[in-house]
């Protein structure tokens, strides 16, 4: 077991926050793109090795041997491009981590692989990728950008300015200096998280080294996720203690640049943990379902002084609230919100509150029911945890009946993996949803303590004060954002 790796735990809680700071940023390397079917470097050269009558088993500068590639052919790049070309020009789908990483609200993505997987993921996520592999390129911003793309070793359409052989590395600090000043700035400025990465490659060994030397002891920290070092059928012990020790070493000498490594013990787990970490992002993000006509037993000023006030405390908790503007509870939902960004001095933005009205009228060839599923569903994709409050309408009759719509917020929100809070004491859907849930505790909420479920059960409890609701509630919110 490492002893210089930091814990899972560490790692997700820091990160998390830069998110939430927007001060994240990623920088791709081969390993990200292998399992959607693309090669690493050894596995691109491979061929080429063969044909220069060498062993690929024993070469490991692959720099060196795409130059001695290079050498032969008299100075021409030419097959060297058209390898790089045959094995990816062909177009392949974005993996899970690459889905996942374009969910989160990562605006910087550098890269060495030629690939286009992280635009191709950024653009199923409904979001515009500025790219960027060459100086001229740097100067030009693409309007309406949500995010920029450094592919800092060229592009497979572009595979003969590709930077691979020795030449090429030797005159990137020069030919290239805009994007060793831009990395440089993004290094000292945001907080990296380093994906199917070695830390072999010469060019981020030189810029990481000059960030280095320029802020000593005072560098950003940084994030890679390395695979574990596990012992292979029928190596020693000996060989594998050895191997484990290499790996210890390697990982004590990233923090010589303040990249610290958490280990994982399979490939499979780094989905895992970008799944994890993109869970606690989002457990900042609350959405609050409620309607009422009525509000029985209490009075309708009591229950938006109740609903005003639990906005305004999870506001305050930096929670960023969205609501779907429920009638009854919708307005006293976003008047809460305001009055805490009023009080701090901040402007209304997405980042704080988003407010959803539902469309009233069916407009093209979907139903207002499937319009307003939708609707429900895309607003719960960017929930962690999501509050239900009374709960109740008039039917065609005029007779007081349960939601059905707030039925429905929640088994959406059951599919989407959001944590759900029905506080039953505000009564009718609620109510009926807080039993749900209480019926099977342990699957909703089977890694949480005695201490969380008194509190679930105070929600549940319509004798349960207003302030004591609240209280309760934000305590609940704390533990799932803490877990």
């Amino acid at each position: 077991m490492s002893t210089e790796s930091i814990p899972e735990a560490q790692f997700l809680r820091e990160f998390t926050k830069e998110l939430h700071n927007k001060n994240a940023a990623v920088l791709a390397g081969a390993g990200l793109s292998m399992s959607a079917g693309f090669v690493d470097w050894k596995g691109l050269l491979s061929e080429i090795i063969q044909d220069l009558d060498l062993d690929p088993e024993k070469e490991h500068d692959l720099v060196t041997v795409a130059q001695y590639s290079v050498n032969r052919a008299g100075e021409s790049k030419t097959h060297l491009a058209q390898t790089i070309f045959n094995h990816f020009a062909t177009t392949r789908e974005p993996t899970e981590n690459h889905a996942i990483l374009a969910r989160l609200p990562i605006h910087t993505y550098w890269t060495t692989n030629y690939d286009k997987l992280i635009e191709r993921a950024l653009e199923k996520a409904k979001k515009v990728p500025d790219v960027k592999y060459t100086v001229k390129q740097l100067s030009v911003t693409r309007p309406d950008r949500d995010v920029a793309v450094y592919k800092m070793h060229g592009d497979v359409d572009h595979a003969a300015d590709a930077v691979i052989t020795k030449d090429d590395y030797e005159a990137y600090p020069q030919r290239m200096a805009p994007f060793v000043t831009a990395l440089r700035g993004d290094l000292v400025e945001k907080t990296f998280l380093f994906l199917g990465f070695s830390f072999t490659d010469p060019n981020i060994d030189y810029i990481l080294s000059r960030v280095r030397g320029q802020f000593e002891r005072n560098n950003r920290h940084h994030y890679c996720i390395q695979k574990r070092v596990t012992k292979d059928v029928g190596e020693t012990d000996e060989d594998f203690k050895y191997r484990q020790l290499k790996q210890d070493y390697f990982i004590r000498d990233l923090k010589r640049f303040s990249v610290f490594a958490v280990l994982v013990d399979s490939y499979g787990d780094i989905t895992r943990l970008l799944k994890r970490l993109e869970a606690n992002y989002k457990r900042a993000s609350i959405f609050i379902s409620g309607s009422a006509e009525v509000f029985d037993p209490i009075s309708q000023g009591d229950a938006q002084t109740f609903i005003h006030e639990l906005s305004r405390r999870l506001a305050e908790a930096k929670n960023r609230i969205i609501t779907g503007f429920g009638l009854g509870v919708g307005s006293a939902v976003i008047n809460g919100t305001l009055a805490h960004l009023n009080d701090v001095g901040k402007t209304i933005s997405d980042e704080d509150i988003v407010m959803r009205p539902f469309p009233q009228v069916a407009t093209g060839t979907i139903s207002l029911p499937d319009q307003w599923k939708a609707y429900r569903a895309a607003m719960l994709e960017h929930a962690g945890i999501a509050i239900f409050l009374f709960g109740n309408k008039k039917d065609g009759s005029g007779a007081i009946v349960h939601a059905n719509g707030m039925r429905q917020e929640f088994e959406l929100a059951l599919e989407a993996g959001v944590k759900v809070l029905p506080v039953g004491g505000t009564g009718f859907m609620s109510a009926e949803l807080w039993k749900e849930v209480k019926g099977k505790f342990a699957d909703h909420f089977h890694d949480l303590n005695a201490a969380f479920a008194a509190d679930f059960d105070r929600i549940g409890d319509p004798a349960t004060s207003q302030s004591d609701l609240i209280a309760a509630i934000m305590r609940l919110v704390a533990q799932l954002q803490k877990n």
